[in-house]
Parts: structure tokens; C-alpha cells; sequence
């Protein structure tokens, strides 16, 4: 997916988003703001994602936060908050009827919850099923395939998940539980970014929240808040190929993957104008999206 117009204002809000979580002074800001616009300016639209974008704009998160993963202790509370649920997230799958489907809808639920909240873990229940209710409300049919998806998780053999962010892999990890359950035939492995980006999920992130206890977790390589596959390690690459299935978690994974071909189905829920646009879908509506070259 190539970098539209409207996501400039986008980068300009996560740069001051992150300067106030970051730290980052007053003073500073403005000069961010400017070296901003510089990487903008050589950013080639039509050729790169807005993930790649995303990787200049790290660069200058670590320049002026001092430090070279500056959203360290954000993902770790992220990481704790969400493992605190953990038992909530199972047994509101266990008690549903449609235990997939219901898995599914908690790792995007994952993606959006605000885990700034101190109380989510008393209200875990009520802040999800608010979540789903609204959710529910949108699903569309002709996004939301589940039937496709539970049909492609009998024939595979080997599924690759792409992971997204901290603390939201919690939720993912849930959804591996329910499809290694329902698929006990299935080999299943867990791809995190390969260097410090944003909250983006890395190697010891999958480790604290036990991601490994379900599925082999490997690192993609990239540097880039998607799964961008000219960034990729070699290692991994060889690797891509061999699966049957990939799940393409996020947003972030979808920008970088929705031109790519592949068994990919996406999994996400659209917060963005670009998005619903490039997908055909509402704000905040529920994805569960075949590739378009899918076979």
C-alpha cells in the first residue's frame, strides 16, 4: 500500500503524541517538527508505506528522547497490564459458542484498548464486550470471512502470525490457544519486528507474555511497524515462503502486506480515513480479509 496525502497530518500527530509520552521538551519539538518534514518531503509516496515512513520518524523519537528504544518501559506496562487479563480473555472464550469467531474479535479488541486505563483489570469484561458490542454492530460479511478463515486453517498445515504491538499480543495469544485447540494438526509460529519501532512487538515482548508456550517465535528483521518484506533478514525470508497460511496482524501489517501475494489473511480493526478507503470498510469496522491474490 503506497502513502496517501491524508496520512501526512497522521505523522504530524503521532510526532506530538510521542513528544508529550517521550518526554521530549518544549524546545525540542519544534526542531522534530522541521527534520520532520525534511524525512516527509523525501519520502517516496507511491513506492513506500506509511510503515516506512515510520522508521525516520523512530529515528527522531530516539534523537531527541535520548534513548534507543524509547517506548521501553510503555511496552512493558503495556505487556504487564494485558497479562493481567489473561484468564478474563480465556474464559470469555470458553463460555461463547462460536469460539473462533469470538478469539478473533478479542485480538482486534487487543489493538484498540487503551492500556493507559489503571483499572483494566477490574473491567476487563465491560470494557471488551463495550468494544465487541459496537463492533458486532459493523461486522460485515463480506469482511469478516470466517468461514474462509476456518476453512484455510483445516487445509494448512504451517500458519505464520505476523504480530503487531506489546501488550496486544496477549489477545493474539489467546487466538493461537483457540486455533492450536481447534487445529491441533497445525504448527504454528509468531513473527516479531527485528529492532526497537515504536510499541511494535519485539522478541523479549513475546517471551514476557508467553507466546512461545503456543507457537515458535521468530524475528522478521524489519525495522518498520509492519512486516515491510524488502526490510526482512534473509533468515527469514526463506522462511515466509514455506508457510501455508499467514496472519497479518494490525493495521501497520496491512499496509506493508496488502499489496503482497501470498495465503494472507488480514486481521484488524480500521482506524483511519486511508484505511476504510483502501478497504472499502467503516471506521472501526471489524477486518478479517483474504489477500486479493489469495488462492
Amino acid at each position: 500500500m503506497k502513502t496517501y496525502k491524508p496520512c501526512i497530518p497522521c505523522f504530524f500527530r503521532q510526532a506530538a503524541n510521542a513528544s508529550q509520552l517521550l518526554g521530549i521538551s518544549c524546545e525540542h519539538v519544534q526542531e522534530m517538527q522541521e527534520s520532520l518534514q525534511r524525512c516527509i518531503d523525501d519520502h517516496k509516496m507511491d513506492e513506500q508505506s506509511p510503515p516506512e515512513m515510520a522508521v525516520s520518524m523512530q529515528k527522531l523519537f530516539v534523537k531527541y528522547s535520548q534513548n534507543t528504544d524509547p517506548y521501553a518501559s510503555i511496552k512493558a506496562e503495556s505487556n504487564r497490564m494485558a497479562l493481567e487479563v489473561l484468564d478474563d480473555l480465556r474464559s470469555l472464550v470458553s463460555e461463547s459458542t462460536d469460539q473462533l469467531k469470538k478469539a478473533v474479535e478479542l485480538a482486534c479488541a487487543g489493538n484498540i484498548i487503551d492500556y493507559g486505563v489503571s483499572s483494566l483489570g477490574l473491567d476487563v469484561r465491560k470494557e471488551i464486550e463495550s468494544i465487541l458490542q459496537k463492533e458486532e454492530q459493523t461486522i460485515s460479511d463480506e469482511r469478516f470471512q470466517l468461514t474462509a478463515f476456518e476453512e484455510a486453517l483445516k487445509q494448512a498445515q504451517t500458519v505464520l502470525y505476523v504480530g503487531d504491538n506489546a501488550g496486544e499480543i496477549v489477545f493474539d495469544r489467546v487466538l493461537l490457544e483457540t486455533i492450536k485447540h481447534l487445529y491441533p494438526h497445525l504448527s504454528l509460529s509468531f513473527a516479531t519486528r527485528g529492532t526497537p519501532i515504536l510499541n511494535d512487538v519485539l522478541l523479549e515482548d513475546a517471551h514476557v507474555c508467553g507466546i512461545e508456550e503456543v507457537a515458535t517465535v521468530i524475528s522478521s528483521g524489519v525495522s518498520t511497524p509492519g512486516l515491510v518484506l524488502s526490510q526482512a533478514s534473509k533468515e527469514f525470508l526463506s522462511l515466509y515462503p514455506t508457510y501455508d497460511l499467514i496472519i497479518s496482524k494490525g493495521q501497520g501489517n496491512y499496509e506493508a502486506l496488502s499489496d503482497s501475494k501470498g495465503p494472507i489473511f488480514f486481521l484488524f480493526i480500521a482506524k483511519c480515513g486511508v484505511i476504510t478507503e483502501h478497504v472499502g470498510c467503516r471506521m472501526h469496522e471489524l477486518i478479517l480479509l483474504r489477500n486479493k491474490q489469495y488462492k
